[in-house]
């Protein structure tokens, strides 16, 4: 709190003041009082008046202070109320009270929403599940009676359950603290779940891959990481050139970390636009030209790379390569 605001806030009360000094001087002036004792007089009172002054902004500028020393140390600003100390003078006590209205009213409405986005998390997650049933009971069907067009119908399916594995993950987002498990992951079986699983789809589109240096052991959570591999991948065969593509997979080693990159030579991606691909919703100039992209895969990735401690990061050269590295830490723990 600055001095001079204090006077502007002030300035009824000196205003007063001075106009009661001049009252006293005209008063004692026409009583025929000796200019010295007045002048004494009004030189006390100033000294009074001053001192009092000066000591209410010291008493205020201390007790700002102390509140603000307290929302800087508070994790949760939204608190202050439950934590500071009652004030004693009646105006800041009356301003205290008002805000301990105000933020009971705020706490309830937060633990409302609070409430009802859990519980629409919980529907989100259990539709997941129970969508999961039938998607895996139709690409059975589609796998035991093959023709062209199962075959067309089961690569929409795996669409559809891309997309739905998506919105679990992203349901989770917040709470991925709860929910992960770190150990020991060999890379080499985390990318060869995610090849898998994508096989009909990379033989389609003649994409060919090689692997290099993934057998290597990393501490991080295998679900996660794989669903991180796979977007990637999808990436990879979603903007792939006309012509044949190929997608190299391998991993470097430090004293620190391990990195695991991803590089493909599809049509890339934009210098201007490579900063924000990891942006929510942000789907550039390649994703428009696909209807089914939704710019919500990469936010997804690098924010599990986060809550995992991980770093993600990645490289473009417009029409001729795309490469994502994911770097995960040497140490068994994470630290939140």
């Amino acid at each position: 709190m600055k001095f001079t605001s204090y006077i502007k806030d002030q300035i009824n009360s000196i205003l007063a003041f001075l106009i009661f000094c001049i009252i006293i001087f005209a008063y004692t002036n026409a009583l025929q009082i000796d200019k010295n004792v007045i002048f004494i007089l009004l030189t006390i009172y100033s000294l009074f008046f001053v001192t009092g002054f000066f000591m209410a902004f010291q008493r205020k500028k201390k007790y700002l202070q102390e509140i603000e020393a307290i929302l800087e140390n508070l994790p949760e600003k939204y608190l202050l109320s439950e934590v500071m100390k009652k004030p004693k003078n009646s105006e800041d006590l009356a301003y205290y009270k008002i805000l301990k209205r105000a933020n009971k009213s705020m706490l309830e409405n937060v633990s409302k929403s609070q409430k009802a986005q859990k519980d629409y998390k919980e529907y989100i997650e259990s539709w997941v599940h129970e969508i999961k049933i039938p998607i895996t009971s139709a690409k059975l069907l589609c796998e035991n009676h093959k023709s062209e067009l199962t075959n067309k119908m089961d690569d929409e399916i795996e669409e559809i359950n891309n997309f739905v594995e998506q919105a679990l993950f992203y349901a989770r987002l917040d709470c991925v603290s709860n929910d992960f498990m770190i150990r020991k992951v060999n890379l080499e079986e985390v990318i060869r779940n995610v090849l898998a699983r994508n096989k009909k789809s990379m033989i389609q589109n003649q994409i060919k891959v090689e692997l290099s240096n993934v057998q290597t052991d990393a501490y991080t959570d295998e679900k996660w990481l794989e669903f991180i591999v796979n977007q990637i991948i999808v990436n990879s065969i979603k903007y792939k050139k006309e012509k044949a593509q190929e997608v190299l997979i391998g991993s470097e080693e430090n004293a620190k970390n391990v990195k695991l990159w991803i590089q493909d030579n599809g049509i890339g991606i934009k210098p201007s636009e490579l900063d924000r691909i990891f942006e929510k919703g942000f789907t550039g100039t390649n994703g428009r030209r696909q209807t089914k992209s939704t710019g919500i895969g990469l936010y997804l990735c690098q924010k599990l790379c986060e809550q995992l401690g991980m770093g993600i990061e990645a490289e473009s050269k417009e029409n001729e390569f795309t490469k994502i590295t994911i770097t995960i830490p040497r140490e068994k723990k994470i630290e939140q």
